[in-house]
């Protein structure tokens, strides 16, 4: 995908607001940094919406969360609700999911290093 069709990607500046009009409603993500050592993903989600149940066989990964509610379901953790201004990291190897609750969308940046590894509990498929 070339930076014309990713126009937020790699900026000096973005506007959350911008960025959200631009896509509507949820469920959507955008990449807004990518180089050799990081990855910063915007990501909206409906309310009711998870994520596959997952780990990062080699990386931690960590949110901040910018909107609504969410609780993160870490293995061998008691479940984390998080809002908004909270931070959570997920240690790697830890098996773990993503819940949008309450009534509104939520918001959340992810960051990781590029091209991490997703492995799904249930099947063993790798996405990245």
């Amino acid at each position: 995908m070339t930076q014309t069709e990713r126009p937020f990607l790699n900026r000096l500046h973005n506007r959350v607001s911008e960025l959200m009009n631009s896509h509507g409603e949820p469920p959507w993500f955008e990449r807004l940094i990518q180089n050799e050592q990081v990855a910063a993903n915007l990501i909206c989600r409906a309310p009711g919406d998870t994520s596959r149940r997952h780990y990062h066989p080699e990386h931690d990964e960590f949110w901040v969360v910018m909107g609504g509610e969410l609780v993160w379901e870490i293995e061998g953790e008691e479940p984390i609700h998080a809002r908004v201004g909270d931070i959570v990291r997920v240690p790697k190897g830890r098996a773990h999911n993503i819940r949008t609750v309450g009534n509104g969308p939520s918001l959340r940046l992810a960051i990781v290093v590029p091209d991490v590894p997703h492995v799904d509990v249930k099947t063993g498929e790798v996405w990245r």
